[in-house]
C-alpha cells in the first residue's frame, strides 16, 4: 500500500498569495470581477463595498486570443445565446411590437374615435405600454350615443406651485362644466366637503368668478400653451376642433389669466399648426403675389434710376491736382491750338520728305 500525506491548506492555497484586503490570511477566493484576493466574507464584503464591486464577471471584457480557454469560450456563447432568446422575446412582447400611433386600434377605440371625430374632437391614443393609457376610462355608451369622458381636475393655488388634483371617470359630454364642478364647489356635498380645507378659495369664489383652461394637446409647445374655456357649455362642445390625447386635462383657477407657466392660444390657431399650413397672407401681400390677369393692359415697367457716378480714389486726385500745379490746361482752346500744332508738324515732314 501507497502511504498517503495531506497536504496542509496553506499549500494547497498559497498560490494565490495572502489576503489583499487584511493581508493577515492567505488567501481562499479571486472576485470573478476585480480579480481581489480575499479570505473570508468578512473580507468580501469589505472589498464590494469599497470598490463598488458587484461580484459578477464583466462577459463584454476583452481577452486576447492567447488567453482564452474552455470556460471563456463556453462563456460567451451563453452570452450570444441570451442576446438572441431577449431579442425574439421583444419581438413578441405586443407592447414592443408597433412604435406608430393609431395602428390596429381595438373596436372599442375605433368607435370612441370616430364619434369624437363626428364632434369635432381630435381624439389620439397613445401606445398599449403608457400609464396614461392604461388609466384612461373614457368610453362610448353605444346605446345613448354619448361618450363618458375621463377628466383630469387640477385646481390651482397662488401660494403652491403643485395643484390638487382630481381624476373623474365617468363625465357625461352632455353635462355643462358647472355641473360637473358642483360636487367639487358646493359645500353641501361630501366631496367637497371633505377637501375644504384644499379647496376653500375655489368655493369662496364660486363656478361664476372661477376660469377654466384646458391644456393644449398636438400644437408646438403644447406644454407651455392652454386655451380658455366656458363654464356654462357643455363638456362636449367645449372638447369640440381641439386636440385630446387619451383624456382631457382642465386647470381650474380663481383668478382671470392661464396658470403660471401657461400661455392662451386660439382654436384657430391650433388648427393652422395642425395641419401644418401658414395662415392667409394679407391683401398687401395677396397683391404682389397673385398673377396678372392677361386680358388687362400690362402696367410700364418703372424707370431705371441713372447711375450715380463712383466716387474717385484718393490717389487720382491727388494726380489731377499735382497736374494742376505744372500749369496744364484743360481748357478747349488749348486742346484745338496743340491739335494744330500737330498739324503744322506733320506737313512740314512731308514737305522735307
Amino acid at each position: 500500500m501507497t502511504e498517503t500525506t495531506d497536504v496542509p491548506a496553506s499549500r494547497q492555497i498559497s498560490r494565490l498569495g495572502n489576503c489583499e484586503v487584511c493581508a493577515r490570511q492567505p488567501a481562499r477566493y479571486a472576485c470573478p470581477k476585480c480579480e481581489v484576493k480575499t479570505c473570508c466574507l468578512t473580507c468580501v464584503q469589505i472589498h464590494k463595498r469599497e470598490l463598488e464591486c458587484d461580484g459578477k464577471r464583466d462577459r463584454t471584457k476583452f481577452m486576447p486570443m492567447s488567453e482564452m480557454t474552455e470556460r471563456e469560450f463556453m462563456s460567451d456563447y451563453c452570452f450570444l445565446e441570451e442576446c438572441t432568446r431577449y431579442a425574439e422575446h421583444r419581438k413578441k412582447d405586443p407592447c414592443k411590437r408597433y412604435t406608430q400611433q393609431q395602428r390596429q386600434l381595438p373596436l372599442p377605440l375605433y368607435r370612441l374615435r370616430n364619434a369624437a371625430a363626428e364632434r369635432g374632437t381630435r381624439l389620439q391614443f397613445m401606445l398599449a405600454n403608457f400609464s396614461r393609457h392604461k388609466e384612461n376610462r373614457t368610453y362610448l355608451h353605444w346605446k345613448e350615443r354619448c361618450i363618458y369622458w375621463q377628466v383630469e381636475w387640477l385646481f390651482v393655488h397662488m401660494d403652491s406651485e403643485t395643484p390638487t388634483r382630481f381624476v373623474e371617470k365617468r363625465c357625461s359630454e352632455q353635462q355643462t362644466l358647472e355641473q360637473l364642478l358642483e360636487k367639487y364647489l358646493d359645500i353641501q356635498h361630501d366631496l367637497a366637503s371633505r377637501h375644504r380645507k384644499v379647496l376653500q378659495h375655489h368655493q369662496t369664489a364660486g363656478i361664476g368668478e372661477l376660469s377654466l383652461w384646458l391644456r393644449a394637446e398636438g400644437v408646438k409647445r403644447s406644454g407651455q400653451r392652454c386655451y380658455s374655456l366656458a363654464s356654462y357649455k357643455t363638456l362636449g362642445s367645449n372638447l369640440a376642433g381641439k386636440t385630446i390625447v387619451e383624456y382631457p386635462t382642465i386647470y381650474i383657477s380663481y383668478e382671470q389669466r392661464p396658470p403660471a407657466g401657461l400661455e392662451a392660444i386660439d382654436s384657430d390657431e391650433e388648427e393652422e399648426e395642425a395641419a401644418g399650413t401658414d395662415p392667409q397672407p394679407t391683401a398687401a401681400k395677396r397683391s404682389k403675389t397673385e398673377a396678372a390677369d392677361p386680358t388687362e393692359p400690362a402696367e410700364p415697367p418703372e424707370p431705371e434710376e441713372p447711375e450715380k457716378p463712383k466716387k474717385q480714389l484718393p490717389e487720382l486726385l491727388d494726380l489731377y491736382s499735382l497736374a494742376d500745379s505744372f500749369g496744364v490746361d484743360d481748357s478747349p482752346e488749348s486742346s484745338s491750338s496743340s491739335s494744330s500744332d500737330d498739324e503744322q508738324l506733320s506737313v512740314n515732314e512731308n514737305v522735307d520728305n
